[in-house]
């Protein structure tokens, strides 16, 4: 193939072509920050903080962040003026939570209103579902909407959570982690699906961030809220 025809299918190729391998950027992508408190929390402190981030991706390694804040830096009723109206009790404490250990027992759709939200979505959206389901002719009447309520139930997916302690760079330290239940093991009938996250909401911390000055002086840090992803929801699924 020739002439104007090669050329355009050549043109569309080159479209398809994702931008690293064309060897362009993308300038959409804004430039990472000049120096960071911690390579793995760089794509937090970008300026645009709706980009996708992982639940929980961030190190909590002390090795992994050059400099912490000093006790004149957690002074709490600074932090919490700085954190303002993002501070979220259910989700969050500057001390350690007591007898956080029994969290995964807790009923957590009863103790937050966005859980609680979150899991009557998913619950509709279930019955609808199985409403439309063919269920067998010779299945008595009486039968079919226990039936229904049964899948239901065993579809449903409910989350746990356990407090974790995110160290001295972010404040509040304290986060409750929410993940989806694995007991059972499976959500469907027959067996083969389990309970994956659905839907995620952001949380609002402070992170202690730093950058370099002019040599040879220190460099300069602050606190700066960082969106910090958590699991409210999850579904039965394949995947």
């Amino acid at each position: 193939m020739q002439g104007p025809c090669c050329c355009l299918l050549l043109f569309l190729c080159l479209l398809l072509l994702p931008l690293h391998a064309t060897g362009l950027e993308d300038p959409r992508e804004p430039l990472p920050l000049p120096f960071s408190t911690s390579d793995p929390t760089a794509h937090l402190l970008r300026s645009r903080p709706s980009a996708p981030v992982r639940p929980y991706s961030l190190s909590l390694s002390p090795e992994d962040y050059r400099y912490a804040p000093k006790p004149r830096h957690l002074r709490p009723g600074r932090l919490r003026r700085l954190l303002g109206p993002a501070f979220d009790p259910f989700w969050m404490s500057s001390e350690e939570p007591l007898g956080r250990n029994l969290s995964a027992k807790e009923d957590l759709e009863t103790m937050s209103r966005e859980l609680a939200e979150g899991s009557g979505r998913h619950r509709r959206k279930l019955w609808k579902e199985v409403e439309g389901m063919e269920l067998p002719p010779e299945l008595p009447a009486d039968m079919a909407r226990p039936l229904r309520r049964w899948l239901v139930e065993r579809a449903l997916c409910r989350l746990t959570s356990a407090w974790v302690d995110l160290g001295p760079i972010f404040w509040p330290r304290w986060v409750r982690h929410t993940a989806c239940g694995t007991s059972p093991p499976a959500c469907s009938w027959p067996p083969g699906m389990a309970c994956r996250p659905a839907q995620l909401a952001h949380l609002k911390l402070l992170a202690w961030h730093c950058w370099a000055a002019l040599p040879p002086g220190p460099p300069h840090c602050a606190w700066r809220q960082i969106p910090y992803p958590v699991v409210v929801a999850c579904k039965c699924s394949c995947r």
